[in-house]
């Protein structure tokens, strides 16, 4: 029989994923109508996400504790679309890679704003930091891993190293989805998507797509 305690812990982390969720919605709503997450207060946010100022201060410490968990939310989805590729890896199809680029240009696009902070707070919170470049790196261990198995099926070039390909592609297109998507239209994502398809098959696939 399921004990009172792992039933209440289990509602209390629901509770906490609910609000996480409601607070990523409304910290990206606030700061596409033109707001700067340090500008935004503790107050606004919760007024805006639906909550009382007090829920906020059960679950999180300050602003950076705030921003560093929905940095979580935001990176879930973006290795949620990258899954369309890992997850079928093995039918060596380009078109694969082209569906997660695709999906992935699309989530940067709908996270901007609070990835845009993120980078920000980076700068000068440490523990901003250190969140980010560990959730990169958490994807880029998950690519290593799709690499490895391709180069023992003799898909992928074995003359790769595996973990520095994967943190290489990584950052590239962080860096290209942060540099290029702010202040553009969205009608030009396919074509980036496209090619980052090119650049990274190209640097791990022995076959042309």
């Amino acid at each position: 029989m399921p004990s009172v305690t792992r039933k209440s812990q289990a509602g209390r982390q629901e509770r906490r994923e609910l609000i996480e969720r409601k607070l990523l919605d409304a910290t990206e709503r606030l700061m596409a109508e033109g707001a700067s997450f340090t500008e935004l207060s503790v107050d606004r946010l919760a007024t805006e996400a639906g909550i009382s100022r007090a829920s906020f201060y059960i679950y999180f410490e300050d602003k950076g504790h705030l921003l560093r968990r929905l940095a979580g939310q935001v990176f879930d989805d973006l290795a949620d679309a990258a899954e369309r590729w890992w997850s079928v890896s093995g039918r060596r199809d380009p078109a694969d890679v082209l569906a997660a680029m695709t999906a992935l240009v699309a989530t940067y696009r709908r996270h901007q704003p609070l990835l845009v902070a993120l980078n920000e707070m980076a700068g000068y919170d440490a523990a901003v930091g250190a969140t980010y470049r560990e959730i990169l790196a958490a994807i880029a261990t998950r690519l290593a891993a799709v690499i490895t198995e391709g180069q023992r099926d003799g898909s992928i070039r074995r003359d790769l190293s595996a973990q520095t390909a994967a943190v290489s592609l990584t950052w590239m297109v962080e860096r290209t989805c942060q540099q290029s998507l702010p202040g553009t239209p969205e009608s030009g994502d396919g074509a980036l998507a496209a090619t980052l398809t090119q650049i990274i098959w190209g640097a791990l696939y022995l076959e042309s797509p």
